[in-house]
């Protein structure tokens, strides 16, 4: 009796040593399985018992159903961001770490197809703000006209397509906003979208490079809110062509203004321009336009401030003004030489790398100010951005497209 009663006791003593050990683990609380949509963010927010400042946390998938990609730290924040391009169901392990105590859970997420193709490529505009330049205006079709009736047909030109109609976005500090249908995912390693605009303009007709912008609609609400955009840190950041804090206003003409004749093939000089440094300089308007202000904003000041690109432009010949030299950056910016952007590239207000999920909203602003063109050029009067839309290269690959 004795000898069976040593042989149920020592079960019962190793549960209770397990028991002794795990008192120094860490309990986490999630749910073993999750349910998501293709291209959609999934936040995953574990409960942890006796959480602490010291602590250390990693997200790792450990079963990938597209390819043999597994045991890859997915994030190293408490909670996760989950999002996925193609349905299948992923497995991923979630440790913490507190002095000697560890705790740990693995959990799924099975991902299903979307309903219908999302679209790859630009769906919606949220801002539109050109600078004065010779083409301010290009949306604008007759008075009355509302900002709201100019981003209809400008969104008109760009929307669910990569061979977009060129956007001209003015000069120094003119802007648009546009955003997609899905979330575009940011996958390591990969180029995850691409910029259409005038990549190939290098000693053609001037294009300037615009700063881009990315977002992530991490509080849900389908809006760019203002403390969610990052900055694309693009090849020429970090050098010394590229200068913080420039500012300039344009002022409209106003009507009877008097102002100096130009040069012959010009009419009169329109929009008087104050560069925080240097000398103020008008915006010459050619023959044939009519205002090189945005006629739909009632305002005659038109302030603008943030990071300029010096790309050393130049008359390809002495004394001739139709053909120019220039620096197109080299990648991560709109018309530059490489199209395609890593969502890792982002960065945030003071310049740090920051890790998005995925981005939902894009930001294109001219970041040149140069007034050779303003002076010498028959075809424009400033070195205005390009932008043609973008597109989602995960699902264009998804797609076949």
């Amino acid at each position: 009796m004795k000898r069976m009663l040593s042989f149920l006791l020592l079960p019962l003593f190793a549960l209770l040593i397990a028991a002794c050990n795990n008192d120094d683990d860490l309990l986490i609380e999630i749910k073993n399985e999750y349910q998501t949509t293709a291209s959609k963010v999934l936040t995953i927010t574990p409960d942890i018992e006796d959480e602490g400042s010291d602590m250390s946390y990693k997200w790792t998938m450990t079963r990938n159903p597209i390819n043999d990609v597994t045991d890859s730290v997915l994030s190293t924040n408490r909670n996760l961001e989950f999002i996925a391009i193609y349905a299948g169901t992923y497995e991923l392990n979630f440790e913490v770490t507190s002095g000697s105590k560890t705790g740990s859970q693995t959990i799924t997420v099975d991902v299903s197809e979307e309903e219908e193709q999302y679209c790859p490529y630009v769906t919606s505009m949220y801002d539109f703000s050109p600078a004065p330049g010779t083409q301010a205006n290009d949306c604008y079709k007759e008075d009355g006209y509302t900002k709201k009736d100019v981003m209809k047909i400008a969104l008109g030109r760009i929307d669910n397509t990569s061979v977009g109609y060129l956007l001209d976005l003015g000069s120094f500090g003119g802007s648009v906003v546009v955003g997609f249908d899905h979330t575009i995912m940011n996958v390591p390693g990969e180029r995850d979208f691409r910029i259409y605009g005038a990549n190939e303009m290098k000693n053609q007709e001037p294009v300037a490079p615009g700063l881009l912008f990315v977002a992530y609609d991490q509080n849900g609400n389908g809006e760019p809110d203002d403390d969610e955009w990052y900055e694309i840190k693009g090849s020429s950041h970090g050098t010394d062509d590229l200068t913080d804090n420039f500012s300039i206003t344009y002022h409209r003409r106003t009507e009877g203004t008097e102002v100096p004749l130009g040069r012959s093939f010009k009419d009169i000089e329109n929009v008087y321009c104050e560069p925080g440094t240097g000398d103020p300089y008008y915006l010459v308007l050619l023959k044939g336009y009519v205002d090189l202000c945005p006629r739909w904003l009632d305002q005659d000041e038109f302030s603008y401030s943030g990071k300029t690109l010096d790309v050393h432009i130049e008359a390809t010949k002495p004394g001739q003004y139709t053909l120019w030299s220039y620096d197109v950056p080299e990648w991560g910016y709109a018309n530059a030489l490489d199209p395609d952007i890593d969502i890792d590239w982002a960065t945030d207000q003071d310049g740090n790398e920051v890790h998005l999920p995925g981005i939902d909203f894009l930001k294109v602003v001219n970041c040149v100010s140069s007034d050779d063109i303003m002076i010498y050029s028959t075809k424009q009067t400033s070195m205005t951005a390009k932008f043609a839309g973008a597109g989602d290269l995960h699902l264009i690959e998804k797609y076949n497209l």
